[in-house]
């Protein structure tokens, strides 16, 4: 998911910087300061970073709760809920944090971002469940 995120992020965000320097090419008569094209390619990779790192991370906070299974710390029992609250914790936070950048409400962003992500649970439950029937 990390790389898949990744080079789909880069090469959606390349294109639309590389659309973003030829519009404004035309508009200055090939006159654009450099910067804009090392802004351009600094922003395309720095997006591409993000975008390939948040679902490898939120894969392995999931996955904390299973670690500790291996290594005899927590049953496997607990691991689960453990594992869906911890999930639904980086949900909720991104949450506040996408609100701040927005400058709006964090706490609605994150109950906003929790609510889909319970959702998105019970819906892979509902499929998991209708599958093995």
């Amino acid at each position: 998911m990390g790389l898949s995120g990744f080079f789909g992020a880069y090469m959606a965000e390349k294109a639309e910087r590389e659309r973003h320097l030829k519009e404004m090419e035309k508009t200055t008569h090939n006159n654009v300061d450099p910067i804009q094209y090392e802004a351009a390619r600094f922003v395309t990779l720095y997006v591409a970073v993000i975008d390939g790192l948040s679902p490898a991370l939120t894969a392995i906070i999931s996955l904390i709760p299973f670690m500790l299974v291996s290594v005899g710390w927590m049953p496997m029992t607990n691991a689960y809920m453990f594992s869906l609250a911890l999930s639904l914790a980086a949900l909720f936070l991104l949450g506040i944090y996408l609100g701040k950048m927005a400058r709006e409400n964090g706490w609605l962003y994150g109950v906003a971002m929790l609510t889909v992500g319970a959702f998105t649970a019970l819906i892979i439950f509902l499929i998991q469940v209708l599958s093995s029937a």
